[in-house]
């Protein structure tokens, strides 16, 4: 463990034992394509499509072509073509076109502490995914009215110099196929994110008026080629 600056730790965090597909009934969740219907740490619960029908509005985790790595998207069409996926919390449709094969299985539950919530495929998940983007679009373009000040504030130090001890931040590292990323927490919330291949933090609103970018470590690993919106998953307890 290296300590930085700022009372900021990095850490790294080894990736967990992988098993066969097959056997999964359970992940960690990582990255934030899926929020806020998943959030990093939530256990998710999946089960088998079998011979069952996969859906549009269905959330899905999938063998990415691309790397072998998986991926918990939702399936945004279903045709002859193939299956199209997409993150709740992304702007575009994935590059690829899955096959039944890609398609581990279905989310059904998410687990956050101890609260458990079901995750609704279907047209009730379509439903919700365009409620969402629609939140999104509402939001970016308020965002772009109060984002000059938003930007000046957050080069100021007012705000950081009120900032109670139990708030300071520390980063972390996870190693990933596609490379290293890493995570800036403030508590227990991720608040920022560095992603392999990106060239600077990305530090979700309101939270950079609190931090002081200059001062936050660099990730200067090499990036190894995996689609940078794509969610990895680790394997965690078969028993939800």
């Amino acid at each position: 463990m290296k300590k930085l600056s700022h009372n900021q730790l990095i850490e790294t965090m080894e990736p967990q034992q992988q098993i066969a597909p097959t056997n999964l009934e359970s992940m960690n969740y990582i990255g934030p394509s899926m929020n806020p219907i998943f959030k990093p740490g939530d256990r998710l619960r999946i089960i088998s499509y079998d011979q069952g029908k996969i859906r549009a509005g269905d959330v899905v985790v999938f063998i990415s072509p691309e790397d072998g790595s998986k991926v918990v998207h939702r399936v945004i069409s279903v045709n002859s073509d193939g299956i199209r996926t997409r993150g709740d919390n992304s702007y575009h449709e994935d590059a690829w076109v899955l096959s039944r094969e890609h398609i581990i299985g279905r989310v059904v539950v998410a687990q956050r502490g101890n609260r458990r919530h079901r995750v609704f495929g279907g047209p009730v998940g379509q439903l919700f995914a365009a409620v969402l983007r629609v939140i999104h679009a509402i939001d970016s373009g308020f965002s772009s009215l109060l984002h000059p000040v938003y930007k000046r504030l957050s080069r100021s130090d007012i705000f950081r110099r009120w900032l109670p001890g139990w708030m300071k931040t520390r980063a972390i590292s996870l190693i990933h196929p596609a490379g290293t990323e890493l995570q800036l927490l403030m508590g227990r919330r991720v608040v920022g994110r560095w992603l392999p291949g990106r060239s600077r933090w990305h530090i979700r609103r309101p939270f950079r008026l609190f931090v002081d970018e200059a001062s936050l470590p660099e990730n200067t690993a090499e990036v190894s080629g995996v689609p940078r919106e794509a969610d990895q998953l680790s394997v965690a307890n078969k028993d939800i």
